[in-house]
């Protein structure tokens, strides 16, 4: 009798409460949430972006696009996305396509949650 075991998929989001922090205390609440808002956008716009990229296998492209991802993460002191991107990175350089659809699934789900903590900081800023 084979026993199927189902892989746990969910992780800790790392986020730099400290960078997320100072950049309430920076720009004020109400621009620092319009500022979440748009890197929402933004990362929500490269997402898309790279799952086209990888889907019609443009090396290039994916690497940029995970780059681009993987700054907007730092600056939003969203730890884990910029890992994840860096991950995304390595894949498609080493050419595994295995690895690739390994990293950009782990990508997509922390993407996800971070678009749930930008919604929670916009819900809790007005």
């Amino acid at each position: 009798m084979s026993r199927v075991v189902a892989m746990r998929q969910d992780e800790p989001l790392s986020v730099d409460s400290d960078r997320l922090a100072d950049m309430f205390v920076e720009l004020g609440e109400t621009r620092a949430a319009d500022l979440v808002a748009l890197s929402v956008e933004r990362l929500e716009a490269l997402m898309a972006s790279l799952d086209v990229a990888t889907a019609q296998v443009r090396p290039g492209d994916c690497i940029d696009l995970a780059g681009q991802i993987r700054a907007l993460g730092d600056s939003l002191g969203l730890l884990s996305l910029s890992v994840a991107a860096r991950g995304v990175a390595r894949a498609v350089q080493s050419g595994d396509p295995v690895a690739v659809a390994a990293t950009m699934a782990r990508l997509r789900r922390l993407a996800l949650r971070s678009f749930r903590i930008a919604a929670e900081l916009q819900h809790r800023s007005g």
